[in-house]
């Protein structure tokens, strides 16, 4: 890979590029941001990532808190890790077949509502939740992202991607900051069904949006 740096440049390449097909400027960069057709979606990824942070960050300390062996706690997050990994190229053909927005907002609303319902139950009733709570976010993290491409510019395709990436690690980041906060004050119980309330309405508040619902593909 190295030695391929020492390559002659391709004479037929034009010298210089037209203004239009510069990079993209600073200031371009940020409106990438201010998309209306994005930030709906971008939204969701936060979201998302949101109840991710919670699931597989603060679910083991809730069966830790009930009882649960550290066996017992690893076997339920691996069953929804598996399930949240397995629903991935199946939610992409769902969507492909009827339509990404709708499986975005139907993975959302089953994660939130799972992670609303887990801390009132127990065994097999516990792991089918934490099963389908995989199955929602696993269906959001793929279709999503399926979104973005659908939606971006032609000439910010790239640029719209990163910047998902970039509110994905923002929710990542400030679910298991909320969730801690919340557990520490009112309990793990308090704090999944207050997380899982918020995304539930916001996912609701998304839904009724002029840039969600009238998006179409560029």
């Amino acid at each position: 890979m190295l030695l391929s740096l020492l390559l002659p440049a391709d004479r037929n390449k034009s010298g210089l590029l037209d203004d239009e097909d510069k990079e993209i400027s600073l200031r371009q960069f940020f409106l990438i941001f201010k998309e209306s057709r994005l930030l709906p979606v971008y939204a969701i990824i936060v979201i998302n990532m949101f109840l991710v942070g919670i699931l597989f960050g603060f679910l083991p300390l809730y069966l830790h808190g009930v009882g649960y062996t550290p066996l017992e706690s690893g076997s339920v997050i691996s069953m929804a890790t598996f399930s949240y990994l397995f629903v991935q190229p199946l939610a992409g053909h769902l969507g492909d077949k009827i339509d990404m927005q709708t499986t975005v907002i139907i993975g959302l609303l089953l994660a939130a509502l799972a992670i609303i319902a887990i801390t009132f139950t127990s065994g097999g009733t516990l792991i089918a939740i934490a099963i389908a709570a995989g199955i929602g976010i696993g269906t959001v993290w793929t279709n999503s992202e399926a979104l973005v491409s659908a939606l971006a510019r032609k000439n910010q395709l790239g640029a719209s991607i990163g910047a998902a990436q970039s509110f994905k690690e923002f929710g990542d980041m400030v679910g298991p900051l909320l969730v801690g906060l919340l557990t520490q004050f009112f309990g793990v119980r308090f704090a999944f069904v207050t997380c899982g309330t918020l995304a539930f309405l916001c996912s609701f508040i998304l839904v009724r949006s002029r840039g969600f619902g009238s998006a179409e593909k560029a």
